[in-house]
């Protein structure tokens, strides 16, 4: 098979993922020049990228499980494509750019988004920082798109290789299983629940089961353990279920200061299950099929981000429900950018501006974000800006300098995220 080298090159997918990549390496470039300047105080290194989660992936690429340490906290495939790679921390850096790339620019071309302005709000989220770094959400990204891809595209096959692979990233795979049921159920009609339950077990369930079949027989023949992932999640990361207990925190000790992108994660969260709720009350009650199955999927993937911090998150330092990873899981996903494309091509009346803006108000209290000036300034200030501004600027198009600010806020916490991270504080 001939492949057009002219054509590929004017795709949007050839476009998008080129502006991906180059945005990437900007990323690192702006690091570099800020640090050099003595605006940062820490370059980039090897050695200081190497904190956190990426000390654990690099030890199973190279040493494999080790059932006394805590490595078998996390999954198999990153790490093993990071081990027949033979690269070191650079060039994981480059390879998960490149990931991430590709999974962008097969997201603009499946949603059709060929607008630069989009393309830059979506690269600039704050959280993007970890696509540019050793971690599992560039693989996941990708493979996520591809999932998506496969959805729009019906490719029945596809579908089933993305979910193999997907669900040896990371446990937020898993998160699909729901997401896919949902999904499966509004896109039918409420006359045909069994054959959309038959088609849910053997499209979507059954490959994610496969997959993590493969991962848990991995671990057990090399640490002679059975589930010693889920072990080690709860014993040393605590999580296991539990009520959520108020005022929600980030982590044991953790400054007001870090709260803001989790509340705005979390929030998008609830968004999404108020949209899924309403389609549901829809299909119950008039039999309503959902027209758009990749967005219902990506809704239920974001609900199950906010289930699972609230109910799956530890309590370190008490009995207040800690929400790290929130903007993590939410954020750097296909999922949430799909969700995004949505309300990003839709225009908003002053009363839905309202009603959201009441809405994020009273999710905020959440977080104590009201109990002084000092507190709504660190905590819900920049939350509120931002998504005011979002739906301000789509309401017409004589507002859409807006999106300048969210894009300029974005890349300054994205820069110094990243910079916190190789400083090995906490990232959230």
């Amino acid at each position: 098979m001939k492949i057009n080298l002219g054509s590929l090159k004017n795709s949007l997918f050839f476009k998008a993922a080129i502006f991906a990549f180059c945005y990437g390496v900007l990323f690192y470039m702006l690091q570099f020049f800020f640090a050099h300047i003595s605006i940062f105080p820490n370059f980039p290194s090897s050695e200081n990228i190497k904190h956190s989660d990426v000390g654990f992936y690099d030890s199973i690429a190279h040493r494999g499980y080790d059932v006394n340490s805590n490595n078998t906290g996390f999954y198999i495939l990153f790490p093993f494509l990071w081990k027949i790679s033979h690269l070191g921390i650079w060039g994981m850096v480059v390879v998960n750019i490149i990931f991430f790339a590709c999974g962008f620019g097969l997201l603009m071309q499946t949603m059709l988004q060929p607008e630069k302005q989009f393309w830059i709000l979506c690269l600039s989220i704050p959280a993007v920082y970890f696509a540019f770094i050793p971690y599992t959400e560039s693989l996941f990204f990708l493979l996520g798109s591809w999932l998506i891809y496969a959805v729009e595209k019906k490719k029945k096959i596809q579908i089933w290789l993305a979910l193999i692979l997907i669900s040896l990233v990371r446990a937020t795979a898993f998160f699909l299983l729901p997401a896919f049921l949902i999904s499966e159920l509004l896109s039918n009609a409420p006359g045909s629940v069994l054959r959309s339950l038959l088609n849910y077990l053997v499209r979507y369930a059954l490959p994610i089961l496969v997959g993590l079949t493969i991962f848990v027989l991995w671990q057990y023949f090399e640490t002679d353990v059975w589930w010693a992932y889920f072990k080690k999640q709860s014993t040393v990361w605590g999580h296991v279920f539990s009520w959520p207990e108020t005022p929600l925190s980030n982590i044991e000790g953790a400054d007001k200061r870090h709260h803001w992108l989790s509340a705005l994660a979390m929030f998008i969260d609830m968004v999404a299950v108020v949209m899924l709720a309403k389609q549901l009350l829809f299909w119950l009650k008039n039999g309503k099929v959902a027209k758009r199955k990749n967005l219902i999927l990506s809704l239920g993937y974001l609900s199950m981000v906010l289930v699972s911090v609230l109910f799956l998150n530890p309590k370190y330092g008490g009995n207040r429900t800690n929400v790290m990873g929130a903007n993590r899981y939410t954020f750097i996903t296909p999922f949430f950018i799909f969700a995004l494309n949505y309300f990003y091509n839709r225009r908003y009346s002053i009363q839905m501006i309202l009603t959201v803006f009441t809405g994020l108000c009273l999710f905020l209290l959440l977080f104590q974000a009201y109990t002084s000036l000092a507190q709504f300034i660190v905590v819900g200030m920049v939350p509120v800006l931002i998504v005011l501004s979002f739906m301000i600027s789509k309401k017409d198009n004589k507002s859409s300098w807006l999106l300048i600010g969210i894009v300029a806020i974005n890349i300054f916490m994205q820069l110094q995220q990243f910079q916190q991270f190789i400083r090995n504080l906490y990232m959230d």
